[in-house]
């Protein structure tokens, strides 16, 4: 059963006979579920420390942006997508950037636009994955967050070891960029 327990404003399990019970009790079961939950706070999985309490789900979407040298003069897309999904402070964040034109501005290539910035206090860059069509690179072609920001830095990497940063003589007509970043905020 359930109290009511206005003393402290909680609704408590009890046992049949009026005991009081700890972690004994289902609410719902698989063949009789409730509809929706609705909190204005959190709710504690597998404890009852700060650790396990969940107090944020989020979907949306977000537009991704190329820039180089911070800027995107002039450039246009085919296609210019970007969706994510947080959960805590995990960041799951997707998008594709599919170029029609590169416009005008110069400097290194970043996609700005990120839903949430990189947790600073990180003290690392988070690296993303990418697919890339029509892009010119060396041998390897990488991209990362830097912690504190909420953008995605784009080098490559020779064989040699040598990196450099992608800039906007990389992306031409028809670039593509796919990508996916998981990350704390």
């Amino acid at each position: 059963g359930l109290r009511f327990y206005d003393a402290s404003s909680a609704v408590i399990p009890r046992q049949a006979g009026g005991g009081a019970s700890d972690d004994t009790l289902s609410l719902g079961a698989s063949t009789n579920r409730f509809s929706d939950l609705y909190l204005s706070g959190g709710v504690y999985l597998g404890g009852t420390g700060s650790a396990n309490k969940l107090d944020d789900y989020e979907e949306g979407t977000w537009t991704p942006t190329i820039a180089f040298g911070g800027a995107s003069v002039g450039v246009t897309y085919f296609a210019q997508q970007g969706y994510y999904t947080k959960v805590g402070r995990l960041v799951q964040a997707t998008g594709k950037l599919y170029v029609n034109a590169v416009g005008s501005s110069t400097g290194d290539l970043t996609i700005t636009g990120l839903p949430f910035t990189l947790n600073a206090s990180a003290n690392s860059d988070t690296a993303v994955a990418i697919k890339v069509g029509a892009v010119s690179f060396a041998d390897v072609p990488c991209a990362y967050i830097i912690a504190g920001t909420s953008y995605i830095t784009f080098t490559e990497t020779t064989n040699a070891g040598t990196e450099t940063t992608l800039t906007n003589s990389n992306i031409a007509f028809g670039s593509l960029i796919t990508f996916t970043a998981s990350y704390f905020e």
